[in-house]
């Protein structure tokens, strides 16, 4: 049976954590716990939990000292799945900052805001990899397209967007040399061929990380509530309302208990045949208005705009920064492009121009 393998050193705050998550999980998976102590040979015990069941995620603390492991922190355990191709999440409650932190390819962090988003974000994301493990069990295919940006698209069926999702892979850099040395070897014409095994684990942890923390954090292709409607330049109150018209733009791939999801382009395609109703004698400040004005005339009355935006009060929109997660719009003053921090594909993204100002100098964003 898969498993989840949550490590901490407060076996009370573990517990409580095993019991929520095993509710969730039910018959999906086991959850294990382990409380690193004093004296253990910490290597051993982790090489065990994994080659004696079958753990498709690894959630742990930062620090595991207070029990008399000194030296031993949640770094060393990522490295450790890394280097196995385990995706592995951070839960750290004594790590959080309120700096912006550059996007790690292969970093889950694990919301600890409370018990209930904890175990809604392991249980989403677990449940997300098991999903991608399955398809690439079935389908063969899978394995021999040219990038994991090629079978991602393939795997969620959207072959056409496959250029937009290898935009979101320059980061593969960032990963930590034991994975890089494992998918050198899987390339590798002088070492001996892989089991098919060891390929479906490096294409499940990539394409995996590639989708949750690439393509469906940095809205491009697909958009979130938030990202949705800061494109079509409406408050978040009205997303209720003008979901019911954008039905046929629904995802329903890997990670979507995260957020509701939107295809992007099928989006588009669902305004299209709305603005067909907008008089060609209306002028519009931005594309951000005239697809808010398609809706209106829908819907047969006016929407909220979004007060997060101070600079044209919610008017324009058309973009989403995805660090202070506000609407912003194309103005000079509003927002600004960079492609150090946000992906190339995540067209729906631009910083806030404030936030930029502050901490790029420091960032080098």
């Amino acid at each position: 049976m898969t498993a989840v393998l949550l490590i901490d050193d407060s076996p009370e705050l573990l517990e409580s954590l095993r019991a929520r998550l095993a509710a969730d999980l039910g018959a999906q998976a086991t959850v294990l716990t382990w409380v690193p102590v004093d004296g253990e040979q910490t290597e051993v015990t982790f090489k065990n939990y994994i080659d004696n069941n079958d753990v498709r995620l690894v959630v742990t603390d930062y620090d595991l000292t207070r029990r008399g492991q000194l030296g031993f922190f949640g770094a060393t355990v990522v490295d450790w799945c890394q280097m196995r191709a385990i995706p592995v999440g951070d839960f750290s409650r004594g790590n959080t900052t309120s700096l912006a932190d550059e996007p790690n390819l292969f970093e889950l962090r694990v919301p600890v805001d409370s018990e209930d988003a904890t175990v809604s974000y392991i249980s989403a994301v677990f449940r997300g990899f098991v999903e991608i493990r399955a398809t690439i069990d079935a389908r063969a295919e899978l394995l021999r397209q040219r990038s994991p940006a090629a079978a991602l698209a393939m795997m969620l069926d959207a072959k056409r967007l496959e250029s937009q999702f290898s935009q979101y892979g320059a980061r593969y850099a960032n990963a930590n040399p034991g994975l890089i040395d494992a998918l050198t070897e899987v390339a590798s014409d002088a070492a001996p061929p892989p089991g098919d095994l060891r390929k479906i684990e490096l294409l499940t942890y990539i394409t995996g990380h590639l989708l949750v923390n690439a393509v469906l954090r940095f809205p491009g292709p697909i958009a979130g509530k938030k990202a949705t409607c800061a494109y079509l330049a409406v408050g978040q109150e009205e997303y209720e309302t003008i979901r019911t018209l954008l039905q046929a733009a629904n995802y329903s791939g890997p990670f979507r208990e995260l957020d509701d999801y939107l295809w992007v382009h099928k989006v588009d395609e669902t305004l299209e045949g709305l603005e067909d109703h907008v008089s060609e004698n209306e002028v519009f400040q931005s594309q951000g208005t005239r697809r808010r004005r398609a809706l209106e005339i829908a819907l047969g009355r006016t929407l909220a705009r979004s007060p997060a935006c101070t600079r044209c009060h919610g008017e324009n929109g058309g973009f989403l920064c995805p660090f202070t997660r506000r609407a912003v719009c194309e103005r000079p003053d509003c927002s600004t492009v960079s492609n150090v921090w946000i992906p190339a594909g995540a067209r729906l993204c631009r910083f806030e121009k404030d936030f930029y100002d502050e901490w790029a100098p420091i960032l080098g964003m």
